[in-house]
């Protein structure tokens, strides 16, 4: 830990303990507070945008809580959850992807989420691991270069409050440390790639007979938002590069040289028409 890191870290808890404080006691209220459906989410988060395009998908209304990566931990323990998204509707609290995604199929929208049982399990296909997989690539690029921190920051300053994007500079050093702990890098970058390979490969080995989507349905699936959301961070569609960042950008050469590879597979060609065609929908 060099000296920025440390000085980022006492800010950090010193921040950090009156928002424990009123995350508790929000905890206490979780069924007064929100009385409309909700989602807790990290803007960028890929598993965060698979239950936006869900809920879009259907038509669902809900409203968003903006998650600071600086009081991510604090806000993590005001729902007792490992991660986000976290939603909240009906007095209920659900803390996974999948299940806000099969509850929203039991809410009539079962016909197109999982018109057959093959959808659910091609779908299972897609789990924490290739999503975690992602991540860890995504965020190994970005916090080992000068290019990729200064695009993070960047990232971490939507949809937060004015307060939140001033505190993102002075507590960048402390997050940094402690993510880039948390999730081993920069080791454990060859066994992310071999994860998020084999799914890529599988999603493109289907595709390769030209079918539409990923389970030869006419209509799009639970199957097909989850690899597509999961993906988009290795992808960059540029229907998302408001919230994270864009082909465009100035990438680490690394990354970019990552996601253009991924790209001319037919599992991210999928994914950048699907965005184009369906996720305004």
């Amino acid at each position: 830990m060099n000296l920025w890191e440390f000085l980022s870290l006492l800010l950090f808890v010193v921040l950090a303990i009156p928002h424990a404080v009123l995350s508790k006691l929000r905890s206490c209220f979780t069924s007064k507070i929100y009385q409309q459906r909700t989602v807790v989410a990290l803007p960028y988060s890929h598993f965060c945008e698979k239950v936006f395009w869900a809920y879009d998908r259907s038509k669902v209304a809900y409203s968003v809580r903006h998650v600071f990566q600086g009081f991510f931990p604090t806000t993590l323990m005001e729902f007792a959850a490992p991660s986000v998204p976290i939603v909240i509707y009906g007095g209920r609290v659900l803390k996974d992807s999948k299940d806000v995604v099969n509850a929203l199929s039991t809410e009539g929208n079962a016909w197109w989420l999982y018109p057959s049982p093959a959808v659910r399990d091609v779908e299972n296909g897609f789990g924490d691991a290739f999503g975690r997989g992602v991540a860890r690539i995504l965020y190994h690029h970005l916090f080992t270069t000068d290019e990729g921190n200064v695009l993070l920051r960047r990232s971490w300053k939507v949809g937060v409050s004015p307060l939140e994007r001033l505190l993102v500079d002075p507590l960048y050093p402390a997050c940094r440390f402690a993510m880039m702990g948390g999730m081993g890098i920069p080791g454990g970058l060859e066994g992310a790639i071999a994860a998020v390979d084999e799914v890529f490969d599988r999603v493109s080995a289907l595709l390769k007979d030209g079918r539409k989507y990923i389970c030869e349905t006419d209509e799009m699936t639970a199957a097909d938002i989850t690899f597509a959301a999961l993906a988009y961070p290795l992808v960059l569609p540029e229907e998302k590069a408001g919230v994270l960042m864009s082909w465009n950008d100035k990438l680490p050469e690394a990354l970019r040289a990552e996601v253009r590879r991924r790209r001319e597979s037919p599992a991210g060609q999928f994914v950048l028409r699907l965005y184009k065609e369906e996720r305004h929908v």
